[in-house]
């Protein structure tokens, strides 16, 4: 029989007999807490349901409700369209806007988050070509050959460019950085949207980040850390050394 809203929870996850379904919840929200740390659940994916949480927990559906109210008011977690809860990185919307608009009106500040980007993923494509599983790595390369048929379209360039980034992020093993890269999703975003569309948008830059990347997830599943992360330095080198030529026209026009 379910525990009803007045009775305590037979739950595996308490200490003791007698708690009430409000330090129930607690202890609810805590265990979930836990595995967003240990990286069972990733920023931007959706939980499982309230019922099959409460099956795994061994607790009444009111208790994990609550839970999962408490880490939504607390900014962990949303409501998602169409029903679900959905895991957040982070709740500075503001910051976001902020250096996105920084990121857009200056070639100087699009170049100094280059140069942040580049110390951050080399040492990403390290930790992938040591930590990536073969799903990972079919998923990269899938990602890859979708990001640079021919045949697609010109419009997805930034969202493609992206997402190869952030599954090497994810490959890296380390949720920590996965957290961090997805705080930045909108200004990384922002960034690379003014890179491939307002910058350097044509064919032979296109192939120079085409060849890149190759280069990038080539070495990353070939398992080799050093090459990965040369790989890695060298792309976005390359970037920031075509962001920086443009600084003189940019503060003179």
């Amino acid at each position: 029989m379910q525990p009803t809203p007045d009775q305590p929870d037979a739950s595996n996850i308490h200490q003791g007999e007698n708690e009430r379904p409000k330090r129930v919840a607690e202890r609810v929200a805590d265990t979930l807490l836990a595995r967003f740390a240990a990286g069972e659940y990733l920023p931007g994916e959706r939980l499982p349901g309230e019922r099959q949480l409460a099956e795994d927990m061994n607790v009444s559906r009111v208790s994990v409700r609550a839970a999962l109210q408490k880490l939504k008011t607390r900014g962990y977690l949303r409501a998602v369209q169409g029903g679900g809860t959905e895991l957040l990185s982070s709740t500075g919307i503001e910051m976001d806007v902020a250096m996105t608009d920084l990121v857009r009106g200056s070639i100087t500040n699009l170049a100094d988050l280059m140069e942040l980007r580049r110390t951050l993923e080399t040492w990403a494509a390290r930790r992938a070509a040591e930590n990536a599983t073969d799903e990972q790595l079919a998923e990269l390369r899938a990602t890859f050959q979708q990001a640079h048929d021919p045949r697609r379209p010109a419009k997805y360039r930034t969202e493609d460019d992206h997402r190869l980034h952030m599954m090497i992020a994810r490959a890296s093993g380390s949720i920590i950085y996965y957290h961090l890269m997805k705080m930045l999703h909108d200004v990384l975003h922002a960034a690379l949207d003014e890179i491939r569309f307002h910058i350097f948008a044509g064919p032979q830059f296109d192939n120079m980040v085409q060849n890149h990347h190759r280069a990038i997830i080539d070495a990353i599943a070939a398992r080799d850390p050093d090459r990965a992360e040369q790989a890695m330095y060298e792309h976005l080198g390359a970037v920031i050394n075509h962001v920086t030529e443009r600084t003189p026209k940019a503060s003179g026009g």
